[in-house]
């Protein structure tokens, strides 16, 4: 599969976009090397993100996921141009518990494609649902059922992975079902984040590039996010 950032409303074959953006809501999101915090910064761009889908692509579902030590959805999937409010709101001081874990939030992030999940819900109950990725007897992996969007995911973090197993199988699965993800790491150095880890679950560009960045400055985070909010080609 190849795909590339596309500005145009309306793709070549005419498919939409699904996109889950995870927001690390850790406490070291609270420093404040970002002015008036990296938090802030995160919020802002987010919000900048939701305003561009609905001016651009109005059409496209999008859902917000908080993660720390664990995740939590923070608005179901929904059209923008139907939840522009609840996504909004949404984004009024979350808070997550201390701990940073990338698995758990992929994890959601994939239940939420399969339309599994449509309201918040608690840490025991989500653990009762089934993975999404069980292995069967034959050890196929289930994959994410297509409604005919393009799934995305943007991941963002100030921190590294610390709690829950490792992410890089999620990560595989997803990107294996057809789903790509954007990661990017934001803070006062790169030393800041786990880069090695990030550009493992991060997806790869047909020119081998990696989705992949880290972001020292709120107003260049600003900019990254306005390029995502654009449509990515499949071709």
């Amino acid at each position: 599969m190849r795909y590339f950032d596309f500005a145009n409303k309306v793709q070549s074959n005419g498919s939409s976009e699904t996109l889950m953006t995870l927001i690390d809501l850790s406490p070291s999101m609270d420093f404040k090397d970002w002015k008036p915090s990296r938090i802030a910064g995160a919020i802002t761009a987010n919000k900048e993100l939701i305003k561009l889908k609905l001016q651009s692509h109005p059409d496209d579902k999008m859902g917000i996921i908080g993660f720390g030590g664990t995740a939590r959805i923070l608005h179901a999937p929904v059209c923008v141009s139907k939840g522009i409010q609840g996504l909004q709101r949404a984004l009024i001081d979350p808070r997550a518990p201390y701990g940073t874990n990338f698995t758990a939030a992929l994890n959601l992030a994939g239940r939420c494609f399969l339309g599994k999940i449509n309201q918040p819900v608690s840490n025991f109950f989500s653990r009762m649902l089934s993975d999404i990725f069980v292995e069967s007897d034959n050890h196929q992996k289930t994959p994410i059922q297509q409604d005919g969007s393009l799934k995305r995911i943007i991941m963002l973090t100030d921190g590294e992975h610390n709690q829950g197993g490792c992410p890089l199988a999620i990560a595989s699965r997803l990107k294996s079902s057809g789903v790509i993800i954007d990661c990017i790491g934001i803070g006062g150095s790169p030393a800041d984040v786990d880069e090695a880890l990030l550009k493992q679950i991060a997806s790869q560009n047909p020119d081998g590039s990696i989705r992949y960045c880290f972001i020292g400055d709120q107003q260049q985070l600003l900019r990254k996010y306005q390029t995502l909010a654009r449509h990515i080609q499949v071709v």
